[in-house]
């Protein structure tokens, strides 16, 4: 009789399932991570900013030797000596802009004054930079003199608020004043504005007096 091989499908064992347990992985080791990713970028940033240091460094002693250079090439003692001249004008200046040229005052009195009015005292006083106070006593030929010569005032630009007084006649017949005036100076100033011309006036008048000045 032939041996037969009796083969079975059926396992006599049972299976064993094999499971593979899936690894958690341990807060310690998280927080690991996360510190060497901080300190990675600590050192860079550490890094980055040693070297922007050291460019600005490089770059600020650059412009300087740079500045010293153009400095030298000007020569200090020539913009020193250029700087204490410019101090000079300028102080110049002031003095000239803020200076009162009486001068102009008198040619003004010429242009205005008339042949039969004049005065024998003249003083003035500078009450402020803009305006000077005029004090002077005279006579004229006549009291028509005296209005004209008012009325000549009053049309000047440099010679303000004219007022005669104390108007009386004199042993000899002609007639004595006082007179007082302010002086707009900024008118009469080496840098200002120039007196407006002033019409033309007439030099004398008929005295009504028998006694002439």
């Amino acid at each position: 009789m032939d041996d037969r091989v009796t083969t079975s499908f059926i396992p006599k064992a049972a299976l064993k399932v094999e499971r593979t347990e899936v690894k958690r992985a341990s807060p310690v080791a998280l927080v690991n991570i996360i510190a060497g990713a901080i300190l990675i970028v600590t050192i860079l940033s550490a890094g980055g900013i040693f070297g922007f240091e050291k460019y600005l460094i490089q770059s600020v002693e650059s412009k300087r030797q740079s500045l010293e250079r153009s400095r030298a090439a000007f020569e200090p003692a020539t913009i020193k000596e250029l700087s204490r001249l410019d101090t000079r004008i300028a102080a110049g200046s002031t003095l000239l802009k803020n200076h009162t040229a009486l001068s102009q005052l008198f040619d003004e009195l010429e242009k205005l004054m008339l042949t039969n009015v004049r005065f024998s005292n003249f003083s003035y006083d500078i009450a402020d930079p803009t305006r000077t106070l005029l004090s002077a006593s005279g006579e004229a030929a006549s009291f028509n003199a005296v209005a004209l010569q008012s009325d000549a005032f009053s049309k000047s630009s440099i010679i303000t608020d004219p007022v005669f007084s104390n108007v009386n006649i004199s042993k000899t017949g002609s007639i004595l004043f006082e007179f007082t005036a302010v002086i707009d100076t900024t008118r009469i100033g080496y840098t200002g504005v120039s007196a407006t011309p002033t019409e033309v006036l007439p030099t004398s008048v008929p005295p009504t007096s028998p006694q002439g000045i």
